[in-house]
């Protein structure tokens, strides 16, 4: 991953990240590009569950969702995190959104495998 044409980390710098994953390896990949740009990242949540107790009990600045955690919707957590306002951005190897649950409608979007500039400039818009 490579910070192509991405301009302003100073945006991220401060803001605490939950990264919610399943894949161990890119949630290492996202907690190191978060930390690079200043961000405080909290424990990565690889599960439903951990991350509703993350948001209920750390309350990030932000998030980045993977829409599919083994096999389960990731949908309880944009709804957790749209109930508080806490800005988030999907993540998915999918083609596009699954527009059929409403908590993941009009979510800022980056396709796996994630380009860092794309994630950066997605992140520092949704957290303006």
């Amino acid at each position: 991953m490579t910070i192509a044409h991405y301009t302003d980390p100073q945006s991220l710098a401060g803001r605490r990240m939950l990264i919610v994953e399943d894949e161990a390896i890119l949630a290492m990949d996202l907690e190191m590009i978060f930390e690079d740009q200043g961000c405080e990242v909290l424990d990565p949540a690889f599960s439903v569950k951990r991350a509703l107790a993350l948001i209920e009990t750390e309350r990030p600045d932000g998030a980045t969702l993977d829409m599919n955690l083994n096999g389960e919707s990731s949908a309880p957590v944009a709804a957790a995190l749209r109930e508080r306002n806490i800005p988030f951005i999907l993540l998915s190897g999918n083609t596009g959104q699954d527009q059929h649950d409403s908590a993941f409608r009009d979510a800022p979007f980056v396709k796996k495998p994630v380009e860092t500039g794309e994630l950066l400039r997605t992140l520092a818009r949704v957290l303006e």
